[in-house]
């Protein structure tokens, strides 16, 4: 690519162009967030490529503002300016050159030297690889495309490509729920969809029960987002951002939509009008009654290989129990912690040849037990290792 001007960076530039652009959509591949800002070059070629800045428009909605750099027909730096809104894994910028502005010079009331000449459209295949594509109206550069990687990141910062890199700091913990039930008379079952969220993470979790073996389509605000399969009647689907090994990559936000789970012959579970809203509290009476237990394995996040464990949550007349064991695992202490706050440590000794530990919580309180003061029915249980989580599991309501 050639071009003859050198234009000069200028502030009121990006005044004239920046709210002219803002949108909203539902994410194709991956979210692009702020963690997306930094320094991309163009791979092969001497110095040349975009500093990427996505930032708040209108609304509280992303767009996107690219400085691209590269050199003209005189062999000199040259530079344009690109704004335009984030659409789902893409960006479509219009591109700006100005000219006319000499060394320092001061600012110029009108932006008569400001010039549209094109398009720049970006996109991603992941956190570190994409695209640009552009075209113009200048024979000097005319149009085509060149891949870009990433250069720089935001300090401390690690994108995953999911919707919880934009989640802000201060977000308060968030459980939403929703019943997923028949939506024609030959089918019996029923389901749930469940969201969590918080500063750190986010994970959305489908489960259905009671179903003719086979695979679903689950379709989130009319998108086939993944393959549900039954077997024995059940089967579920788990999404997690930031993303690891055992879960897809929840690049989706499925608040505010309708879910659906779709065989060959239409709807077969429907949310209806309902979308995912918060968790009713009280939604366990007569447990002491009836008596309950609920058991579930736990998820390894691939930061400790090998490493494995379970939870266990029963109630037996007035008693209430819930207990953790983790397995193969170094001796030490390793935090629990039950939405997001942490309940003990688990200490891990080497039994017989093997390496595991156990913590035990009862209401009343019992011999070689904590003090049971929560519930953990419906909350993300995670066991850490330093900072890192190593095991994990949202742990079923019923």
């Amino acid at each position: 690519m050639q071009n003859c001007r050198f234009p000069s960076p200028r502030t009121r530039l990006l005044s004239v162009v920046f709210l002219l652009f803002t949108s909203t959509a539902f994410a194709d591949h991956l979210v692009i967030s702020r963690y997306f800002s930094g320094a991309w070059v163009h791979p092969g070629h001497e110095s040349q490529g975009l500093v990427l800045h996505i930032a708040d428009a209108e609304d509280d909605e992303k767009v996107g503002v690219a400085h691209w750099f590269t050199f003209g027909d005189d062999l000199q730096t040259a530079w344009f300016v690109a704004v335009g809104p984030v659409n789902g894994h893409e960006i479509n910028m219009t591109l700006f050159t100005a000219s006319g502005i000499g060394f320092m010079d001061g600012e110029v009331v009108a932006d008569a030297m400001v010039e549209e000449i094109g398009t720049l459209d970006l996109s991603f295949r992941n956190c570190n690889h994409g695209t640009a594509a552009f075209e113009t109206s200048e024979e000097a550069i005319g149009s085509g495309e060149f891949d870009i990687r990433r250069l720089t990141s935001l300090y401390r910062s690690r994108c995953s490509g999911g919707i919880s890199d934009d989640t802000p700091s201060d977000r308060r913990p968030t459980k939403l729920s929703v019943r997923l039930l028949p939506a024609r008379d030959d089918i019996s079952g029923g389901g749930k969809a469940q969201f969590w969220e918080r500063p750190d993470r986010s994970d959305f979790k489908v489960r259905a029960e009671g179903m003719p073996d086979g695979v679903y389509d689950l379709l989130v605000c009319a998108a086939d987002i993944g393959d549900m399969e039954v077997v024995a009647g059940e089967g579920e689907l788990e999404y997690r951002s930031p993303g690891i090994d055992s879960k897809l990559l929840l690049d989706f936000d499925p608040r505010d939509c309708p879910i659906e789970l779709v065989d060959g012959l239409g709807v077969a579970l429907s949310s209806g009008d309902a979308v995912l809203a918060p968790h009713e509290p009280g939604g366990h009476q007569g447990d002491d009654v009836a008596g309950i237990v609920i058991e579930v394995d736990f998820v390894n996040t691939g930061v400790a290989p090998g490493a494995s464990g379970k939870a266990k949550f029963e109630t037996h007349g007035d008693q209430t129990g819930f207990s953790v064991e983790i397995e193969d695992l170094p001796a030490g202490l390793y935090p629990l912690l039950v939405a997001g706050d942490q309940k003990g440590q688990i200490e891990v000794v080497e039994d017989g040849g093997q390496f595991k530990g156990k913590l035990k919580f009862s209401n009343p309180v019992g011999d070689g037990s904590v003090l049971l003061d929560f519930d953990p029915r419906g909350a993300i249980v995670e066991v850490l290792q330093g900072d890192a989580v190593i095991l994990e599991s949202l742990f079923p309501e019923e």
